[in-house]
């Protein structure tokens, strides 16, 4: 029940988003860059592992404004659930 309602805000969430959607074909429920399987997770933890923006674009072959969104949209999770 949970993972539903999350699911849910977080398709809302992405409505808003140029370059991510939630693709059931590519991986299930979770955020990705649109028609890829980079997932947004896979972004924050090649940042997080020291990855420059502009590594992580030229690495996954993504525009570097899909980086940045991918990062916009975490930072909203992050403050949807804090409330």
């Amino acid at each position: 029940m949970v993972s539903s309602i999350f699911a849910r805000v977080f398709t809302v969430l992405l409505r808003k988003y140029k370059w991510l959607e939630i693709a059931p074909r590519h991986r299930r429920d979770i955020p990705t860059i649109k028609n890829t399987r980079i997932t947004v997770k896979d972004i924050l933890e090649a940042l997080a592992n020291g990855w420059s923006i502009t590594e992580v674009a030229e690495n996954f072959r993504i525009p570097i404004e899909a980086v940045r969104e991918a990062l916009r949209y975490a930072l909203e999770v992050l403050n949807e659930l804090r409330g």
